[in-house]
C-alpha cells in the first residue's frame, strides 16, 4: 500500500511538472501572437536632461505606430537659466522623421517674449520650426501680427513675414 502511495505521488508530480511545462510553452507561443498597435498613457509627466532641461505634461499620450499624439501639450524648457513654455491643445510626434506638430491654441513663452498661433511644425533635431499660419507676437508694450514664422533655434533666429507691429506707449 505504501509504494502504491509513493508510486502515485511520483506520478502526480511528474504529472504536475509536464502540465507546467505544456502550459509555459502554450503561453509564449500566445505572447507572440500578441500585436500592440496602441499604447496609451493618462495624464503623465515626463522630465529630461539633455543638453537642455525640459518636463513635458499632457492630459493622455497615445502610440500609434511611430506617431505619439499628446493631448493638452505642455513642456517647460529650460534652456541657459530661461523658462520656456510651450502649451497646444494637441502634439503630434512622427519618431521616424522626428517632427513634432503642435496643433491647436499654439503658445511659446518666455521672460520677453510670447508668440501665438493656430500650427507649429518643429523638425526636432534641426532644431527649426515654422509654419504658414498667421502669428502673434508679444513683447513689453510691442504687439507683432504676421505670416510664415520660421525660427532656426541654433541660431536664435526667427523671422516673421508680412508684418504689423503695434506700439502702444507707457
Amino acid at each position: 500500500m505504501r509504494s502504491k502511495i509513493i508510486s502515485y505521488t511520483v506520478v502526480f508530480f511528474i504529472l504536475v511538472m509536464v502540465f507546467s511545462q505544456v502550459s509555459q510553452i502554450f503561453e509564449k507561443t500566445k505572447l507572440k501572437n500578441v500585436n500592440y498597435k496602441k499604447g496609451e498613457i493618462y495624464n503623465f509627466t515626463l522630465s529630461g536632461v539633455n543638453s537642455d532641461r525640459y518636463i513635458l505634461k499632457g492630459k493622455s499620450i497615445i502610440q500609434e505606430g511611430e506617431n505619439f499624439i499628446i493631448n493638452s501639450f505642455n513642456l517647460e524648457y529650460i534652456k541657459n537659466g530661461e523658462n520656456i513654455f510651450i502649451h497646444s491643445d494637441k502634439g503630434i510626434y512622427d519618431e521616424g522623421k522626428d517632427i513634432l506638430n503642435l496643433e491647436g491654441n499654439v503658445r511659446i513663452v518666455s521672460e520677453n517674449l510670447s508668440i501665438e498661433t493656430e500650427l507649429l511644425k518643429i523638425l526636432v533635431k534641426e532644431r527649426r520650426a515654422f509654419n504658414t499660419k498667421p502669428v502673434k507676437m508679444y513683447s513689453g508694450s510691442m504687439e507683432t501680427l504676421g505670416n510664415n514664422i520660421f525660427i532656426n533655434l541654433r541660431e536664435e533666429m526667427l523671422k516673421l513675414e508680412n508684418v504689423r507691429t503695434i506700439y502702444r506707449g507707457s
